[in-house]
């Protein structure tokens, strides 16, 4: 299936192989345009992201036999789960009826988030024009998707710098997949670190001004949720809350969506609803100012690191208001209960991914999503990979002796 890049600000083309930054007319942000797409989603026993192949940009990809990518893994084709804890608590503070939430658990992917959707097609583009070494920057999870696909691809070099609230689970996880990960004193300074590693003719896998970088296949990747809700739930939802960094996420599953209903496969696309944390909301805040862009948020650090990011992208605005979705923004105390509450429905999330279910009570509060609506909430990524920032919300364990005794003593109900 061909495609070209296509630009979302002024609509101008260009070709895929001349690998432009940004638009070549303007200057704004590019997305991939399908020369056509099929009128109904696979009839296939397939359950990876690539039972969506006639809808990805496969053109000029080295396929396997089963038609994907040699480095793919299993990604996507994720759970979504029923939950009745985050379904009474949307509503418990309402006296009435309130949503049906549920979560598309995107810890089941191979590296553990929905980074492994982003890698598992931004990488084979990569390598397709002979990449060797690949360079990123990250709190955690797109380093260890990134490494791990790279790595599997065959490439050589393979380069994560990670902030340094990121933690020692994500440090292990991208040096096991193959990558020199280092964490630096100054996470400010990775773009330019980056830009001197693309100037020496590596391929960047993060958002870099002037410097191509597959930007436009990450919306691919991600739009696959899409696909899969709209199979896995029987039809479109009434709202699908996204955790909000950079926005790209949130942009690439509303694309998804999109591209559903210009097919026919739907015939409404649900209400987009980004979620940030309070100490740090541009898109918000941008959204409740009815501006026209993003600006920037440079409050304190959030207990979200997969989203401390002070700005966001105009698309994800866009995005909701298109849309007819909304903006939020929660507090700690929020997020940690948000953790607890999926964890009762059996998922545990980092504090970013529980953002998403954590905002769900604003939107019903405004009416945004109502009683009886469906609403998927996107957990992006596992709380096993964050175990301070998840302290707060679970507790340590105790250390006791091995009697009932001190059993009795230490948990907060009877053994009787």
């Amino acid at each position: 299936m061909s495609h070209v890049f296509e630009c979302l600000s002024c609509g101008a083309t260009a070709d895929p192989d001349d690998r432009p930054a940004d638009c070549p007319d303007c200057g704004g942000r590019l997305e991939v345009a399908h020369g056509d797409l099929p009128d109904a989603l696979p009839d296939t026993d397939r359950t990876d992201l690539w039972r969506y192949a006639d809808w990805l940009p496969t053109e000029g990809l080295d396929l396997a036999p089963d038609g994907a990518p040699p480095a793919a893994m299993g990604e996507g084709w994720t759970p979504l789960v029923e939950a009745p804890t985050l379904s009474a608590t949307a509503a418990a503070d309402f006296d009435a009826a309130g949503p049906d939430v549920l979560v598309k658990n995107e810890t089941t992917n191979p590296t553990w988030s929905w980074k492994d959707r982003l890698a598992s097609v931004v990488v084979p583009h990569a390598v397709g024009h002979e990449i060797d070494r690949v360079a990123t920057a990250s709190t955690g999870n797109h380093a260890a998707a990134v490494a791990a696909y790279a790595s599997r691809a065959g490439v050589d070099r393979v380069l994560a710098f990670l902030s340094p609230s990121s933690e020692p689970p994500h440090h292990r996880q991208s040096r096991a997949y193959g990558a020199e990960a280092i964490r630096l004193t100054d996470y400010g300074e990775r773009k330019r670190l980056l830009a001197g590693l693309a100037d020496r003719g590596w391929f960047v896998a993060y958002d870099l001004d002037g410097r191509y970088t597959g930007q436009p296949y990450v919306y691919e990747g991600y739009k696959t949720i899409a696909y899969e809700i709209v199979e896995q739930a029987g039809g479109a939802p009434d709202a699908v809350v996204v955790p909000v960094g950079a926005g790209d996420g949130l942009y690439g599953v509303w694309k998804g969506f999109r591209e559903l209903a210009a097919r026919g496969v739907v015939d409404a696309t649900p209400r987009m609803v980004s979620a940030e944390s309070a100490e740090r909301h541009p898109l918000a805040a941008a959204f409740e100012a009815d501006a026209e862009s993003v600006g920037r948020d440079e409050g304190p650090e959030p207990l979200s690191t997969s989203t401390m990011g002070a700005t966001s992208g105009d698309h994800a605005l866009g995005a909701v208001r298109a849309s007819g979705g909304a903006a939020y923004a929660a507090d700690r105390e929020s997020v940690e209960a948000a953790i607890r509450a999926a964890g009762e429905d059996g998922v545990f999330l980092e504090p970013a991914s529980a953002l998403a279910p954590a905002v769900v009570s604003q939107a019903f509060a405004d009416g945004v999503v109502g009683a009886g609506d469906t609403v998927v909430a996107v957990g992006t990524g596992a709380g096993v990979a964050w175990p301070k920032k998840t302290a707060g919300a679970v507790g340590e364990s105790p250390t006791v002796e091995p009697s009932l005794d001190a059993v009795a003593d230490a948990v907060p109900f009877g053994l009787d």
